[in-house]
């Protein structure tokens, strides 16, 4: 009895040093086949240049840590609105030390992503089994958004991290209470807000875990106060945001811009939206084992629960509640490819709804392996436990190719060639301007769009302003005018972008081409 409580204790400490060494070849794989240099022809390479940027002026401008600045800010200081730049300042905590470098970023978001996959799955096998944690970290491993966010220089792989931390401890809070346990889902929930206020369906997702599974804890004072710390600490730092842009004018849209995520109402009624949005939601959020996943519970009628009359997967309905909710409210962005990261923290729904599926398919049970009567005379490739092993690597290992074939595609952006030239011949600082090519208004939505373009600034490391690709005519003129009395002394066009009429006769008049490579032609402004 003493001998086989032994064992029963040291499993999951055996279990947990196999999966850490897992996780750390894989980790060690992604940063010698992930990284990628230059980071503006990378998956995200504008949200990178931003970030990278961020960190890169706390060291040349200086500054307070609650004021970031961006490098397209005309000829102001450059303070914007954004999250609260924890991410950034992390990264800029360890440039001071090595110099400007674009590993510190990358091994970051590595080590967070890493360490939430271990977590979670750590969580999963201590609740349903060794072997549902070790499919569900495969499916983690082999997650789309998780290879793809490893070494990206964003925000988002700690807001992963922090995401979910905030569900593991609020779920051991709510199953436990302790003060400990409070204050670590507290201070993970507030940190994914502040990092993505995005992040912050996690409060809806507790909230709908306590309804489903622990509507006692509606009365434990400390439920209310945790969420009331988490939102008066997102909405002090998004108040404060704001005033950064009222006084500067820069937004990422967090408040401000008009750059509005919700959905119009022809968007709502066309059917081709929602189709996008699980053409992104499936790779980027749940990942494809976790959609097999859930198809293998809703034909065994254990989606909901795992037992007829049994308890609800208070987990998975609560996850899936938070995230559905996120989904419909940003539809703009999660229905197309400039949002696949806000599907990331949706592998935690994925996840769970794996290891579930295992103990659906009959490989394994909470108490241990099922019996039955030919599970020792069954030959080895009809066991249960071999088939979803079998299946499950498989599905992983397509999930990783899928991965990799979004990687490869990623073409070069003519940004990078042109800030490369651009940077030969403006000093690091010299005031630009850049065309981009986004549009000042989105045309599908009808909405004020982020058009600021930060690539060619970061790599040039110059600085100045942006002109959409729909400023036109007269408008773009004045725009190039104004920015030049103030200062700009190159005007940089990015390669693909037709050059009209107006344009062109400003640029006669009043500039000289110095440069027509490959990313587009640089007139220094006279």
């Amino acid at each position: 009895m003493g001998q086989a409580h032994a064992d029963a204790t040291r499993r999951p400490d055996r279990w947990m040093m196999v999966a850490a060494l897992v996780v750390g070849a894989w980790a060690a794989m992604m940063w010698l086949a992930r990284r990628h240099e230059p980071i503006t022809d990378d998956w995200m390479g504008w949200r990178q240049a931003d970030t990278q940027a961020m960190a890169r002026n706390y060291l040349l401008d200086g500054g307070p840590a609650w004021a970031p600045r961006i490098d397209w800010r005309g000829d102001g200081t450059g303070e914007v609105e954004t999250e609260a730049p924890v991410y950034p300042l992390l990264v800029a905590a360890v440039l001071r030390l090595v110099g400007l470098a674009t590993w510190p970023g990358q091994l970051l978001s590595l080590l967070a992503v890493a360490l939430a996959v271990l977590l979670l799955a750590r969580d999963l096998a201590r609740r349903h089994g060794p072997l549902p944690g070790a499919a569900a970290l495969l499916a983690l491993l082999a997650h789309q958004g998780a290879i793809v966010m490893s070494t990206s220089i964003q925000p988002d792989g700690l807001a992963v991290l922090a995401f979910t931390l905030g569900w593991l401890g609020f779920v051991r809070w709510a199953e436990a209470p302790s003060a400990r346990r409070w204050f670590g889902w507290v201070a993970a929930t507030a940190l994914a807000g502040l990092l993505k206020p995005t992040t912050l369906e996690l409060g809806l997702a507790q909230g709908l875990f306590v309804l489903l599974a622990q509507r006692g804890r509606l009365r434990a004072p400390g439920l209310w106060l945790g969420w009331a710390v988490v939102v008066v600490l997102v909405a002090a730092w998004m108040l404060h945001a704001r005033g950064l842009y009222l006084t500067s004018g820069n937004t990422f849209g967090v408040l401000s811009g008009g750059d509005s995520k919700l959905p119009t109402a022809a968007a709502l009624a066309a059917p081709s939206t929602w189709l996008a949005l699980v053409r992104f939601a499936v790779p980027w959020g749940l990942g494809w084992l976790g959609a097999v996943a859930a198809l293998v519970l809703l034909w065994r009628r254990q989606l909901v629960r795992p037992s007829p009359g049994g308890p609800v997967n208070a987990d998975v309905l609560a996850l899936a509640g938070g995230a559905l909710v996120l989904l419909v409210l940003a539809l703009r962005y999660t229905a197309g490819p400039y949002g696949t990261h806000y599907h990331l923290p949706h592998l935690v729904l994925g996840a769970t709804l794996v290891a579930r599926a295992a103990v659906a398919l009959g490989a394994v049970s909470v108490e241990g392996p099922v019996q039955t009567s030919t599970a020792s005379s069954a030959p080895w490739w009809r066991r249960r436990r071999v088939v979803v092993a079998l299946v499950t690597l498989l599905l992983a290992v397509a999930s990783a190719g899928s991965a990799a074939r979004f990687l490869r595609a990623q073409p070069a952006q003519p940004e990078t060639a042109l800030a490369a030239r651009l940077g030969a011949l403006a000093r690091p600082g010299t005031l630009v301007v850049v065309r981009a090519r986004a549009p000042r208004r989105d045309p599908d939505w009808g909405t004020r769009n982020n058009f600021e373009d930060p690539r060619v600034f970061y790599g040039s490391r110059t600085r100045g302003w942006v002109l959409a690709n729909d400023d036109l005519g007269a408008t773009g003129v004045e725009r190039l005018a104004a920015a030049h009395r103030r200062g700009a002394r190159f005007y940089a066009h990015v390669a693909g972008l037709p050059i009209d009429v107006e344009l062109a006769t400003y640029l006669g008049a009043n500039a000289s081409l110095v440069d027509a490579g490959p990313g587009g032609p640089i007139y220094q402004l006279r």
